[in-house]
């Protein structure tokens, strides 16, 4: 028997979700960073993301600016720096400097990746939507690369990396060596 979930919260049904780290240059030239598990694969062909952020965000802001944006997956032992790129306003803080991490120059883009990430995802702006107070980035994508021996055939290989996934707040799940997954037949 089905009951009656929160409305106000329907999203959470959809978590838990592969979280990411946002960076962006703004305007000043200021990297910014962004904890985000509202992200996704639009295109194929051409290759195509998404990323939806609060329209009030700093990160909004920096990539209406630069038109570009970059997708960082970290991997699950630096939750704690996944939670410092989400718990404050990059107009207030350097969060870059507070996530104690190395940026490193971006391969196409004139932006910049996080060197401990396992995975980065460089992507150009071509547009935007706007819905009831968050903007949807489509990002078209102009390079990718990994940490060798970190993925196989079919992605990540869990035997290993270790992928934080987000479940609410700070609540987080890793999918390491240890988590189970099938092959569906």
């Amino acid at each position: 028997m089905f009951v009656d979930f929160d409305l106000s919260n329907y999203y959470r049904l959809l978590h838990p979700r592969p979280v990411a780290v946002i960076t962006s240059t703004c305007h000043s030239g200021k990297v910014n960073a962004m904890a985000c598990s509202w992200f996704t694969p639009v295109s194929e062909d051409p290759p195509t993301v998404a990323v939806v952020i609060d329209e009030e965000a700093y990160t909004s802001q920096c990539i209406e600016e630069s038109k570009e944006f970059v997708i960082n997956i970290l991997p699950a032992e630096l939750i704690n720096k996944i939670w410092t790129a989400g718990s404050a306003s990059g107009r207030k803080v350097d969060k870059i400097s507070k996530m104690n991490v190395t940026l490193v120059k971006c391969r196409k883009l004139s932006t910049y990746a996080i060197g401990e990430s396992i995975g980065v995802i460089e992507s150009t702006l071509i547009e935007r939507i706007y819905v009831s107070g968050s903007k949807i980035f489509i990002g078209k994508v102009v390079a990718t690369y990994v940490k060798e021996g970190t993925t196989g055939n079919y992605g990540w290989d869990l035997t290993k990396v270790s992928i934080p996934l987000h479940g609410w707040g700070k609540l987080f799940y890793i999918l390491d060596n240890k988590s189970r997954y099938a092959y569906a037949r």
